[in-house]
């Protein structure tokens, strides 16, 4: 019990960086050094995940891992804050999408990142299936920029979680486009059906909660028939009954998505508000 405690307090800190977003940040300086604290978090957070919280193989993950794990996101992430930097002094970004704009894509990959890397088992039977609430980020970047940047940042999401140590995959990436995968079929109805500039006018609460639940649905159904006539059979030579598959792959994405559409309805207006102010600055 200890161990979903600090976890769903992890969970929480890093969502509490959402609001930081609404601070004034209306100078290069003040932006680098949210920037600056926004990666600490990062930091700290895949630190404190991998000291205490995740074991590999029943094995603690070796420090020197962790080392080099926070080094890639310390350097991809410097690297790419000062790369897009001086490409838009350049004028090969567009005035539309500014530094500005970019960095806060940055650091939304930077929560989705810390969101997934903070997992948890629901489910007894089969501990290597772990919920996490990456797709809220992802959901606020579509209704916050549009389809391309929430394809964008779940992607780069992924890729970094490949990164991280982990037991070695079967097939490398598999695990992390599959996320990409179900995390696209999840947000799409909103990105096909949700007008975005309308989302103050009237009661789009309603509009939310159906396109999610709708979203939910959908990747709940195709990704237990992924497993059932896909991963299972010919990916990990596995034979299961429709049944059994649904009842643990179909209990889990259940628990996963729904859980995520729950926060996302209870939480979208206050992070959008928060969005719109910081972004349109």
């Amino acid at each position: 019990m200890e161990i979903y405690l600090i976890a769903g307090a992890a969970v929480i800190i890093a969502l509490t960086l959402m609001f930081f977003l609404g601070k004034n940040t209306d100078n290069k300086k003040s932006l680098l050094i949210v920037s600056g604290i926004t990666l600490f978090f990062i930091v700290f957070g895949i630190t404190y995940a991998y000291l205490f919280l995740i074991t590999i193989d029943g094995e603690k993950v070796p420090l020197s891992d962790i080392i080099i794990a926070n080094i890639i996101v310390i350097v991809v992430y410097v690297s790419g804050y000062f790369i897009l930097s001086n490409l838009n002094q350049k004028t090969l970004v567009s005035k539309k999408v500014s530094t500005y704009k970019i960095t806060i894509q940055a650091l939304l990959i930077g929560i989705a990142s810390v969101l997934m890397l903070i997992s948890f088992p629901v489910m007894p039977a089969a501990p290597y299936l772990k919920v996490e609430l990456s797709a809220l980020i992802i959901f606020m970047t579509l209704i916050w920029f549009d389809f391309k940047t929430a394809v964008m940042v779940s992607f780069v999401t992924n890729l970094v979680h490949f990164f991280m140590p982990s037991s070695a995959p079967v097939i490398p990436l598999l695990d992390e486009m599959m996320n990409f995968m179900a995390t696209m079929i999840f947000i799409l109805p909103a990105a096909i059906f949700l007008k975005k500039d309308r989302l103050l006018e009237g009661n789009k609460q309603i509009a939310i909660l159906i396109l999610t639940t709708i979203g939910f649905v959908a990747t709940t159904i195709i990704m237990v028939l992924y497993n059932q006539y896909i991963n299972l059979p010919y990916i990990y030579n596995i034979q299961m009954s429709f049944n059994q598959v649904l009842l643990i792959f179909g209990v889990f994405n259940i628990i996963k998505w729904g859980l995520n559409a729950v926060v996302i309805n209870l939480t979208w207006k206050r992070f959008y508000l928060i969005g719109e102010q910081f972004l349109n600055k």
